[in-house]
C-alpha cells in the first residue's frame, strides 16, 4: 500500500513489543522519531491505540492541545478523529503530513478555522496574515515547530493583534462597533451608537460625513468637537441681517436640524416683525419676497445663503407691480391697490354695485349680478373686444365706451323703437313691461276681449324661440320684432261669418257697427228698431233670432242669413195669414 497503512495496522494490533518492523521512513517532521525501539513515542500498547496515539499526538503538539481545549480553531471541529486519519506517516521523507481540504491551502474554507474571512481579508494572502509578527497567541510559544517566520496557529482575533489602533485606546479595543471588514477607513452605518456620546445626531446630523466633524488624519487621534451652538460649526450665512427684535439671533431660532430648509420662522413670529402677515400673505412661500441674490442689492448685505431677510415692504407697489397699467392713476388715490383689493383674497375685487353708481353707468337690474369680467374683462364673451392695448398683466379695462344698449345688445326692432326702457326693465329682456294701458300709446288699444288676448296671438313673430343672448356677436336667427299693427281693420285678424251679406251697406259691413269688443256675441251695438228694415214690436221681440235668421250651407259652410229677408207676414207665417187665422 501507498502509505504503509497494512503494516501499519498489524503492529497496532499487536502485542506491547520493545521493536518492530518500521512499515516505511517517517516523514521529515518526525524524523527524530524514526527507529524501532521509538514506536511507542507515537503508537503506544494499549488496547484503545486510537485513544492512546491521539493522547500522544497532542502530548506533542502542545498548541493544539491548548486550542482544541479552548474550542478554538480548525482541530477543536475535529477532535473526535483519529488525528493520523488526516495525517498518515511512514510515507517517506517527503510526504505532506497536512492535507488540505479542497487539496490547496489557497482553497482552504477559513469557515472551518471558527473565523470566516469577510470583507477585505477575502481578498488578503495567507501568508500576509499568517506571519510572525501577527502570531501573538500563546498557541505560537507552545508550538515546538521552529522554523519558517509563517505558521497557522497564534493568531488572535483582536483587530488591534494585526491593525494598529490609531484611536490609541480611547474607543476601545471593539474596532467592529464603528468599522466593518470592507473598508476600514469608512464609518459602518448603523455600527457606531453616537447616541451613547455626549452629542446626539439628529436630523440632518445623522447623514454627515463622520470626518465633516472628526478629524481622521493620519497618526491623529479622532477630536471631540465642543458644540455649544450652531454657530460653533456653522458661520452666519446672513451676514447679520438675521435679527429679532434688533439682536442676532442663533440658527435654532428658525431653523432645525432635520433639515436647513424650510425654516421654522412662523407667521405668528412674523407678527413681532415691522410687516405681519395677513390674509393670503400668510400662504405665501417665504422665498417668493425673500428672494435670492436679488438684483440691486450687494452680495455683502446677504451673506452666503444669499437671501434677503429685509425687502422693502411699506406698501403694495413694493412687492407688487401695477397689474392696470395705470389705468386708474387719475384718481384721487392714484389707483391704490387697497382701494379695490384685500390681503384676504385678491379677488374678487371690493368695488361694489353701489360704488359703480358713482361712474357713468351705474349697476342696475342684472347689470348688477353679472361678473365684472364679462363687461371689463379680455373674454368678453358675444361682445366686441376691448381694442384697449394697455391694459396690464390683469387684462382688465375700464374706460368703456359701451353706455348705450345697443352698443352690447342686438336691436331686434331694427331702430322702430329707440328707447329700450319703454319696453323693458334691466331685470330681463322677456317678457317686456308693455301692458294694456302702455299698449295705447300705439295705433291699436287693446280694449275688451282683446286685453285678454296673448300677445304670440297677433304678433305671429313672438312664435319663434328666444336666443339664448341678445348680446350683438350672437347670431339672431329669430324673425325681427317689429310688432307691425294690422291693416284692414277687424277682418286683418278675424274672418267674418257673414260672407258678403253686408257689402252694399255704407259701412261695407264694418264689424264694430254690430259687434263691440267685449265679446262677438250677442252684437251688443246692432239695435233691430234702427239699423234693419223690420222693426221688432209686440210678439216679435219674443221671437228666437235663429227662428228668422235660419242658416244655410254656403261655400262649404254654415252661414246665417239676415240679407235680404223679406219683411211681409206671409214671408214667415204662409197660410195663416191667408185664412185670416
Amino acid at each position: 500500500m501507498k502509505y504503509g497503512g497494512l503494516a501499519l495496522a498489524l503492529i497496532c494490533l499487536a502485542a506491547p513489543v520493545a521493536a518492530q518492523i518500521s512499515p516505511g521512513p517517517l516523514a521529515k517532521p518526525h524524523q527524530r522519531l524514526e527507529g524501532a525501539l521509538r514506536c511507542e513515542s507515537c503508537h503506544g500498547g494499549g488496547r484503545d491505540r486510537k485513544e492512546q496515539m491521539n493522547a500522544r499526538c497532542v502530548a506533542c503538539h502542545k498548541e493544539i492541545a491548548w486550542l482544541v481545549d479552548r474550542g478554538r480553531g480548525f482541530h477543536a471541529g475535529v477532535k473526535d478523529q483519529r488525528c493520523a486519519s488526516c495525517h498518515p506517516d511512514h510515507a517517506g521523507r517527503d510526504f505532506a503530513l497536512v492535507s488540505w481540504p479542497g487539496g490547496d491551502v489557497n482553497r482552504f474554507d477559513h469557515t472551518g478555522a471558527g473565523w470566516p474571512l469577510d470583507g477585505s481579508h477575502q481578498k488578503t494572502k495567507c501568508l500576509d496574515c499568517h506571519t510572525a509578527a501577527f502570531r501573538v497567541s500563546r498557541a505560537a510559544n507552545l508550538s515546538e515547530r521552529r522554523g519558517p517566520d509563517w505558521g497557522w496557529v497564534g493568531l488572535e482575533r483582536a483587530c488591534v493583534t494585526c491593525h494598529e489602533d490609531v484611536h490609541r485606546g480611547r474607543l476601545g479595543t471593539a474596532c467592529a462597533a464603528c468599522h466593518s471588514t470592507s473598508d476600514f477607513k469608512t464609518i459602518a452605518r448603523g455600527k457606531f451608537d453616537h447616541e451613547r456620546t455626549k452629542y446626539p445626531l439628529r436630523g440632518r446630523h445623522r447623514t454627515v460625513a463622520c470626518e465633516k466633524c472628526h478629524d481622521f488624519s493620519a497618526g491623529k487621534v479622532v477630536s471631540s468637537p465642543h458644540f455649544v451652538n450652531y454657530t460653533d460649526c456653522h458661520h452666519d450665512a446672513h451676514a447679520g441681517t438675521a435679527t429679532l427684535a434688533g439682536r442676532i439671533v442663533d440658527c435654532a431660532s428658525c431653523h432645525v436640524v432635520d433639515d436647513w430648509r424650510p425654516a421654522t420662522y412662523t407667521v405668528a413670529q412674523h407678527r413681532n416683525a415691522k410687516y405681519p402677515l395677513e390674509g393670503k400673505h400668510q400662504q405665501v412661500k417665504c422665498a417668493d419676497c425673500h428672494v435670492k441674490n436679488p438684483p440691486g442689492v450687494p452680495a455683502v448685505q446677504l451673506g452666503s445663503a444669499g437671501v434677503w431677510l429685509r425687502p422693502a415692504a411699506g406698501r403694495c407697489r413694493d412687492c407688487h407691480a401695477d397689474d392696470h397699467a395705470g389705468q386708474l392713476s387719475a384718481r384721487p388715490d392714484r389707483g391704490a391697490c387697497g382701494a379695490c383689493h384685500r390681503v384676504a383674497g385678491w379677488t374678487p375685487s371690493t368695488f361694489t354695485v353701489a360704488a359703480h353708481a358713482t361712474l357713468r353707468l351705474p349697476l342696475e337690474g342684472r347689470h348688477a349680478e353679472i361678473a365684472c369680467s364679462a363687461c371689463h374683462g379680455p373674454d368678453r364673451r358675444n361682445l366686441p373686444p376691448l381694442g384697449i392695448q394697455a391694459v396690464g398683466k390683469a387684462g382688465v379695462a375700464f374706460e368703456l365706451k359701451e353706455l348705450e344698449c345697443a352698443a352690447c345688445h342686438v336691436d331686434p326692432h331694427d331702430g322702430r323703437y329707440p328707447r329700450c326702457l319703454d319696453c323693458h326693465d334691466l331685470r330681463t329682456f322677456r317678457p317686456s313691461t308693455v301692458g294694456i294701458a302702455t299698449h295705447r300709446r300705439y295705433k291699436f288699444s287693446l280694449d275688451g276681449a282683446h286685453a285678454a288676448v296673448a300677445c304670440v296671438e297677433c304678433h305671429a313673430e313672438m312664435k319663434h324661440p328666444a336666443p339664448t343672448s341678445s348680446l350683438v356677436l350672437v347670431r339672431w336667427s329669430s324673425p325681427r320684432l317689429l310688432f307691425a299693427a294690422p291693416k284692414g281693420g277687424c277682418e286683418a285678424c278675424h274672418e267674418t261669418p257673414h260672407g258678403r251679406q253686408f257689402a252694399t251697406r255704407a259701412d261695407r259691413g264694418a264689424c264694430e257697427s254690430c259687434h263691440g269688443s267685449d265679446t262677438f256675441r250677442p252684437a251688443t251695438r246692432f239695435d233691430h228698431d234702427r239699423d234693419a228694415t223690420f222693426a221688432l214690436k209686440g210678439a216679435h221681440a219674443n221671437v228666437p233670432c235663429d227662428r228668422c235668421h235660419t242658416t244655410a250651407v254656403a261655400g262649404g259652410k254654415r252661414v246665417a242669413t239676415y240679407r235680404p229677408l223679406s219683411g211681409k207676414c206671409e214671408t214667415c207665417h204662409g197660410d195663416s195669414v191667408r185664412r185670416g187665422a
